[in-house]
């Protein structure tokens, strides 16, 4: 599904926040899944905008990162103004929106111990 990052009556005039936002209650439940799943995750977040650039995004396409960047249409954790926040839209598409009023997914970035793995 999608949600809006934050809503008009939550943030005042701030609504690029992830602190407090709709879009942070969505990475704290898969972060609380995560953990009855008997993982622990060492840190759930957004991707950054600069995490997004070092992938390949730039200007305001993502199509030269690798396709998985791309492959869904998600919020960033990077706000542009107290209004917009970075964000991916397929088929490449890397722009600031406005977080009250556009729908979009929630990605998060979940860290996880190497020592899980062993």
């Amino acid at each position: 599904g999608a949600t809006a990052f934050s809503r008009d009556s939550q943030k005042g005039t701030n609504y690029s926040d992830y602190e407090g936002s709709i879009v942070e209650e969505y990475v704290n439940n898969y972060n609380s899944y995560l953990i009855t799943q008997g993982v622990t995750p060492i840190e759930a977040r957004l991707i950054t905008k600069n995490e997004l650039i070092n992938l390949g995004c730039s200007g305001s396409s993502c199509e030269p990162a690798p396709s998985w960047v791309y492959a869904t249409s998600y919020w960033s954790g990077s706000p542009d103004s107290s209004e917009n926040v970075w964000a991916v839209l397929n088929p490449g598409i890397f722009y600031a929106y406005k977080c009250n009023l556009h729908s979009l997914g929630v990605r998060p970035v979940i860290v996880i111990s190497k020592d899980y793995f062993n």
